[in-house]
């Protein structure tokens, strides 16, 4: 099977990529929020299938300003709607980005693994006719009893 990387991201490029999203996170840091677990439990929360319905409210809320108590202002649900929608543009192009590059890191590791299981098996094979292999390669055995999945024999 073919490695699945053909082509590697330039290290400035990915430099650059490292650094644009570190000045991102600087920039949206002074607004962040850390919630603690006690906090969330048990808030309600616009939650999937409720952005409707608060849009809903916001809207009748804002043509009806009549039926709302004097300190309430329609405005600051409809600001607050508008604002979500931002978090929420910024939050999937994060989602993008993060599943772009766990999917290129994913292809990477099996690319390597398929280059270490070659080198081992080549190591192996020389290790029969140079004993001077058996130290170092007792590491890499080391390994293979360590991880080996469970039920299955370590290579030998």
């Amino acid at each position: 099977m073919p490695n699945l990387i053909t082509t590697f991201i330039p290290a400035r490029d990915a430099g650059t990529i490292t650094q644009a999203i570190k000045d991102q996170i600087a920039i949206l840091k002074p607004f962040k929020i850390n919630l603690t677990d006690e906090a969330k439990k048990g808030s309600r929360t616009m939650a999937e299938g409720r952005e409707g319905y608060a849009r809903l409210v916001s809207k009748i809320a804002t043509n009806n300003i009549d039926s709302l108590a004097r300190e309430n202002d329609p405005k600051e649900l409809e600001d607050r709607l508008t604002y979500d929608a931002s978090l929420e543009d910024i939050r999937q192009s994060a989602l993008n980005l993060a599943e772009m590059v766990a999917e290129t890191q994913l292809a990477n590791g099996i690319d390597i693994m398929k280059l270490v299981d070659t080198f081992v098996n080549n190591l192996q094979t020389s290790r029969a006719r140079n004993g001077s292999l058996d130290n170092v390669m007792g590491e890499v055995d080391e390994y293979n009893k360590r991880f080996a999945p469970k039920g299955e024999e370590p290579k030998a």
